[in-house]
This record gives structure tokens, C-alpha cells and sequence, in this order.
């Protein structure tokens, strides 16, 4: 696209909704497990400025893969921990998804009926494909992604602590990873998978 500013038009409906219900997610399953945790912190709100970190937005502009203003959790609040930080950590990847199966809806829907709006399809087409990044990319079994905290919950203690002594190495080997495309490279595949199968779904 030669149109940096549509780019960024089309790119910021997806980015934003996408972003905003994925933290949204976690700190409702939170609640929802009993840690009051996200509510004090104001962090059960569908306003995106609550959940944005401003380099992980950037990212997601740039590059298509990024990351949000986590949530804070007390696992101490929760009555059967190790479910709960499994079903918290999975909650935002299941809504990204989620949103990406609306967003094709809408698409399909406007198909059906004939309602030619090409910047709302690409709006709707680069939602689809964001929200499919952000779930696949948080899976990344790497601090502090969700996946990290899914793997940590199955995995026995002592491995944990072996680990976590390298959290702070295994972040920055993430980020280098992200910074050189090499993350792109390896999860690009799985998520043009997901997109191609639900753009096929919808009949496009």
C-alpha cells in the first residue's frame, strides 16, 4: 500500500478492538476466578487506552506483531489456581479469535447483500488477520507472553524455577527475535493458515 495514512486507517479499527478485548478478556476471567485484582486497577474496560503500551502498539502498526499493557493478577485469590491461570492466560488468545470469526461474519454479511465498501473490507479483511497475530503470538511459550504462564502451570515446579531464572535473557531474545523478523517468519504460516480457512469459510 503507497498510502501510509490509509494504512494506518485501516490498521487501527483491528489493532485497537483487538488489543482492548484481548486484556479485557484476562481480567474478566480474573474476576470471574475471584481476583478482584484487574477491577481496582481499573482494568475492566473496553477503553483502549487502558490496555495500550505504547512500543507494543507501534510494533503493531509496523510490523503486525506486538503486544498490549498486561494485566496484573493476584493468583493467591484464586480458589483452584493452576485452572484459573491457564483459563486466565488463554482468555485474551480465545477473544482474539472470537473477534476475528466476527469480523468475518460482518464480511460475509456484506457480501451477501451486495454492500461494496472497499477501505470497510480491508478494515475488516487486516481485523480478521490482526486479531489471528495477536492470539498466535501470545501463545509464544516465552516471558512474559501467555503462553509462557500456560506452559508454567503444566509443567512440574523445579522445572519452573530452572526456567524462570532466565526470564529476563529469554525477553530479551524475544524481542530480538520480533526486531529481526524472525518471529513474523515462523508464526506467518500458522496464521495465514487460520485467515485463509476463515476467509474460505465466509466464501470469499
Amino acid at each position: 500500500m503507497n498510502n501510509p495514512i490509509l494504512e494506518i486507517i485501516i490498521k487501527i479499527p483491528g489493532i485497537l478492538v483487538g488489543v482492548t478485548f484481548h486484556e479485557f478478556a484476562h481480567g474478566l476471567m480474573a474476576y470471574c476466578f475471584g481476583d478482584k485484582t484487574p477491577k481496582k486497577e481499573g482494568r475492566l474496560t473496553l477503553n483502549p487506552i487502558s490496555h495500550i503500551d505504547p512500543i507494543g502498539l507501534i510494533l503493531l502498526f509496523f510490523m503486525n506483531f506486538g503486544w498490549s499493557r498486561p494485566i496484573h493478577t493476584n493468583p493467591t485469590n484464586f480458589k483452584n489456581r493452576k485452572p484459573a491461570m491457564i483459563m486466565v492466560s488463554l482468555a485474551g488468545c480465545i477473544a482474539n479469535l472470537l473477534i476475528a470469526v466476527v469480523f468475518a461474519m460482518i464480511l460475509k454479511l456484506l457480501n451477501v447483500y451486495n454492500i461494496e465498501y472497499d477501505l470497510f473490507f480491508q478494515i475488516l479483511l487486516y481485523g480478521i488477520y490482526i486479531n489471528i497475530v495477536l492470539a498466535i503470538f501470545n501463545l509464544i511459550p516465552i516471558p512474559p507472553m501467555d503462553g509462557s504462564k500456560i506452559l508454567f502451570n503444566l509443567i512440574p515446579p523445579r522445572t519452573y524455577f530452572k526456567i524462570i531464572q532466565y526470564e529476563y535473557i529469554l525477553q530479551i531474545i524475544l524481542i530480538i527475535l520480533l526486531l529481526i523478523g524472525a518471529i513474523p517468519m515462523l508464526l506467518n504460516p500458522i496464521v495465514l493458515q487460520i485467515y485463509n480457512f476463515l476467509i474460505k469459510l465466509i466464501g470469499l
